[in-house]
């Protein structure tokens, strides 16, 4: 499997939607996910594994807690995530259960969370 492309939105420090290219590393056959403490390395794998295996990556962290805080209540957590596997492109969109508060009544409500079937195109 290689990653092509993963956005994610109101995901963890994110409010919005960010997207990682990883064509931008295609010349080389690995590359390596780094920075200084806080700068969002887990956040990256945490949403690629959601993508995958419907949980983030580790122990100390609950796939219910990847809302971001800083989303505003009408945006919506997803992740979608784009990879290479046997020559055909594939592709998984995921809307996260999450906890939104109503902003009028302060209450608590899930959203179904939707896996969408994976998706292929030939490249």
């Amino acid at each position: 499997m290689r990653p092509i492309k993963l956005s994610i939105c109101a995901w963890g420090p994110y409010p919005g939607k960010v997207e990682v290219d990883f064509t931008n590393f295609e010349e080389g056959s690995i590359f390596l996910v780094t920075g200084p403490t806080g700068a969002g390395k887990t956040t990256i794998f945490d949403a690629i594994c959601y993508a995958l295996y419907g949980n983030v990556s580790g122990e100390n962290r609950d796939k219910n807690t990847v809302r971001s805080d800083f989303a505003a209540p009408e945006v919506d957590t997803y992740v979608e995530f784009h990879f290479l596997h046997k020559c055909n492109i594939k592709f998984i969109v995921l809307q996260k259960e999450s906890v939104r508060k109503n902003v009028e009544k302060d209450l608590r409500c899930l959203q179904r969370q939707q896996y969408l079937p994976y998706q292929e195109k030939s490249r």
